[in-house]
């Protein structure tokens, strides 16, 4: 049995992305597969395909959404759990020099990771990284494609059956319902809410609940301005942790939001989406699941009119 570590210690959008290279891996009976990624992401990642054990802690040198940088200390603790492992290989799926001296001093005999700054002075062997002009998935997948023993599907996955067992709330089970995440990363490159909400309006006249997704902060500011709209629901209800929220996103009939986790998160468990990339790198960064999904690309939300929402969310309807 060969002992393999997939490290990820970048945010949840990258994780989903390099669900495809341990959906690949999985598929040898002889390699047992461990996860490292942030803290924040550590629920999520043990429903990557064939994870055995997932190792969990901050970089200290980079900050995670909605926090500060890792703690010296948890950082510490979890990277000498994983050194006593004594893994056989590392896969690192990122071009960070510390995170590859970090596996170093791990002493593991075999470590391969993209090609970056200083990185090559701490890695067995370095692959290019993928092309900013490709999806991420397929360039993973091939810049990898040495260590897998098969070649795996160019798509995210995500394992449903590795959810808590739950029981969709009554509100959410008199009608189907869709996910809208309203915000994500940086306000300057959100959609209008007035032009969400007319979205939303348009899908509870369709005969679907809608389920608001975003932190306390955010939800608290939408029922300031959404009132006792029919219909419509807030994630904080029902969940309280990364892990809730994305049960409850994969029982939903579609899914609208920008570039960020919450959107990938869906495309990994097939829900169809309509995502807005405003600026973003939709040819790199768009959902790379299963289902269809339905883009709308903008140099910025100024640019972003009612009838360009309106005909994507029509697009959509097409599509479930």
């Amino acid at each position: 049995m060969q002992r393999v570590l997939l490290v990820c210690l970048d945010n949840l959008g990258d994780l989903i992305f390099t669900s495809a290279l341990a959906d690949a891996m999985r598929q040898e009976a002889d390699i047992e597969l461990s996860l490292w990624c942030k803290e924040y992401t550590a629920q999520v990642g043990q429903l990557l395909p064939g994870i055995h054990q997932v190792f969990a802690a901050d970089p200290f040198w980079d900050k995670s959404p909605g926090r500060s940088k890792g703690s010296w200390t948890i950082f510490f603790r979890c990277w000498r759990a994983i050194r006593q492992q004594r893994f056989d290989q590392v896969l690192i799926a990122s071009s960070c020099w510390r995170t590859a001296m970090c596996l170093w001093l791990a002493d593991i005999p075999q470590r391969v990771g993209l090609q970056g700054r200083k990185n090559q002075l701490f890695l067995t062997e370095v692959v290019h990284a993928p092309s900013r002009k490709e999806p991420v998935v397929a360039g993973l997948l091939r810049a990898f494609k040495k260590y897998l023993p098969k070649n795996g599907a160019a798509q995210t996955r995500l394992n449903p059956d590795r959810l808590p067992a739950r029981t969709l709330p009554e509100a959410l089970e008199v009608r189907p319902y869709l996910c809208i995440h309203a915000f994500a990363g940086r306000r300057d490159r959100c959609a209008p809410l007035e032009i969400l909400l007319k979205l939303a309006n348009q899908a509870s006249a369709r005969g679907l609940s809608v389920l608001w997704l975003g932190t306390v902060t955010e939800l608290k500011e939408l029922r300031s301005q959404l009132a006792d709209a029919p219909h419509q629901y807030y994630a904080d209800q029902w969940a309280q942790d990364l892990l809730s929220t994305a049960w409850l996103i994969s029982r939903a009939q579609a899914f609208i939001g920008h570039d960020s986790g919450p959107l990938h998160v869906a495309g990994a468990f097939g829900i169809p989406v309509l995502g807005f990339y405003l600026p973003g790198e939709p040819d790199r960064t768009m959902p790379q699941g299963r289902a269809a999904s339905i883009l709308v690309v903008r140099q910025s939300p100024l640019h972003l009119d009612q009838s360009t929402a309106d005909e994507a969310l029509e697009k959509l309807w097409q599509i479930l």
